[in-house]
């Protein structure tokens, strides 16, 4: 409990010394709660079989610099509700799972919650932990990449 509680607050003080510059500097914030997304826990050469996953997430904070460009910061907790294709249905990783998200491949959450839009990143992070919680940090330029 005492490790979730200082993560929480270590979390919420990053968002905020994020957020204060750059709302003051002419950059927006916002913020979305509990949606449902699908993301891989495993990338190997049979990708998507026994890949993917759908995941909870309590959380996503989207910090839009004064430029338009934006990183997007999303928190969530894997669920046991299986993918559309059960081929494609994955597991937790029995250790920590990192991938590097390259140009393109993955579409933000934020805007597809919000505007149904399909809006890629540049680029980012993905952290799933064996114990099924999930971090991911994206990064978007001002104008939309134009991804095949």
């Amino acid at each position: 409990m005492w490790k979730r509680g200082t993560t929480m607050v270590l979390a919420s003080m990053v968002a905020l010394s994020i957020a204060a510059p750059v709302a003051a500097g002419g950059g927006r914030v916002d913020r979305i709660a509990e949606f449902e997304t699908v993301l891989a826990v495993r990338m190997d050469d049979d990708f998507p079989v026994a890949s993917l996953m759908r995941a909870d997430c309590l959380r996503l904070l989207r910090v839009e610099r004064a430029d338009g460009s934006a990183t997007e910061i999303q928190d969530c907790i894997l669920s046991e509700r299986p993918v559309m294709i059960p081929e494609f249905q994955g597991q937790p990783p029995s250790s920590a799972f990192v991938l590097a998200i390259a140009p393109c491949a993955w579409s933000s959450d934020y805007w597809f919650n919000t505007a149904a839009s399909d809006v890629k990143a540049a680029g980012g992070q993905l952290v799933v932990s064996p114990s099924g919680h999930v971090h991911v940090r994206t990064e978007y330029p001002a104008e939309p990449l134009a991804c095949e």
